[in-house]
């Protein structure tokens, strides 16, 4: 499979009704200038607007959303396939969505709601645990994280995506950003700029992140549009 779509939340064509998938999706398509311009703010003076080049999700390719070796071949670095096969196992973090940027990538995870970033915790095999346990690990290290801080539980999403930064930036020696996209007053599940802050604090208390992650920020964005979907009379 090269790609992935949620079916049960999306239309025919791969248009998501709702949340934050469907908010990014409207971003990169209809306000892709926008989206880079917030993203390379946030980053200052790390990235140029212009030099931003969107590849997930577009609608010219059903709003594709990937992971694994496909997301790397997305962004142009096919070359890392190898390294990322020993560093973490199949099914990794499904990106909401990808830009090539110079001779890297900036990569996007996106919400619309403060629950949405809590999930169930990692659920992988015992032989795949081994290696995410492993490349946690190092993430921690390398964030000087302690030990014991829970990166398998009810935050893994999180932890994955810091570890996949890691990968890109000191194992695959890559340039890579990683931008946490936060929608604000989005139609089905409101959320405030404040309540964004307060959660955003609290999730790093938990990871026991004590310092900011290097090449990753925070960026808050107002929803873009509403529910395509036909409303009953």
């Amino acid at each position: 499979m090269v790609h992935e779509k949620r079916e049960a939340r999306v239309d025919g064509n791969g248009r998501a009704y709702a949340g934050s998938q469907r908010q990014i999706q409207a971003y990169v398509n209809e306000a892709p200038q926008q989206l880079s311009f917030e993203i390379a703010k946030a980053f200052s003076v790390q990235v140029c607007a212009d030099e931003i080049e969107w590849v997930s999700p577009l609608e010219s390719q059903g709003y594709a959303e990937y992971r694994d070796a496909d997301f790397l071949r997305a962004v142009g670095l096919s070359q890392c396939c190898d390294q990322l096969t020993a560093f973490w196992p199949r099914r990794g973090p499904c990106w909401d969505a990808l830009a090539r940027y110079r001779n890297g990538c900036i990569l996007v995870e996106a919400k619309s709601h403060v629950t949405e970033i809590y999930g169930g915790g990692c659920a992988a095999s015992e032989k795949s645990l081994a290696a995410i346990r492993a490349a946690v690990a190092l993430t921690k290290q390398w964030l000087r994280v302690p030990e014991e801080a829970d990166w398998l539980g009810r935050l893994y999403q999180s932890a994955n995506r810091y570890a996949y930064l890691y990968f890109l930036l000191e194992v695959a020696k890559v340039p890579c950003y990683l931008a946490n996209v936060y929608f604000t007053d989005d139609p089905r599940t409101p959320t405030s700029e404040s309540e964004w802050l307060t959660a955003i604090k609290a999730v790093n208390r938990e990871l026991q992140l004590s310092a900011g992650i290097p090449y990753c920020r925070s960026v808050i964005l107002p929803a873009h549009d509403h529910d395509p979907r036909p409303r009953l009379r």
